[in-house]
């Protein structure tokens, strides 16, 4: 039995090469629903795409906060309301990391410091290198 499987799977140019990527953007669009359930999609969907299944999950898994961070954390100061409160510490962590993130990504000190890496990798791969004694 596994011989005459080997031989088909020969004879069909081997196994199926189409991965789950090319799979998904072929399938046609699905019709416009107004109480689209995209969670049910997926787990329909699930055994014809594992790894976006997966995904989905978890990216469906993360928390939304409704507290937008400018609003939660402004300059006027860190005093927590009631509607402040109601974020779980966790949260909280996070969109303060975010906040520090995203502040200290925009200095010019750092991006100048990223612009002079680059150059010299360049150097160093264009055979410049550069000695210091």
């Amino acid at each position: 039995m596994q011989a005459l499987y080997k031989k088909r799977e020969l004879e069909n140019g081997g196994e199926d090469k189409t991965s789950e990527l090319d799979k998904y953007e072929d399938e046609a669009n699905e019709d416009f629903v107004e109480n689209f359930d995209i969670l049910m999609w997926w787990k329909v969907n699930s055994l014809r795409f594992p790894t976006f299944s997966k995904m989905a999950r978890d990216v469906s898994a993360i928390p939304v906060s409704t507290v937008a961070l400018k609003l939660a954390f402004s300059i006027g100061g860190r005093v927590l309301d009631q509607y402040r409160s109601s974020l779980t510490p966790k949260i909280v962590q996070a969109l303060v990391c975010t906040q520090d993130w995203i502040r200290k990504s925009s200095s010019q000190e750092d991006t100048k410091k990223i612009e002079e890496q680059i150059q010299e990798l360049d150097m160093i791969e264009n055979g410049i290198f550069i000695v210091l004694f």
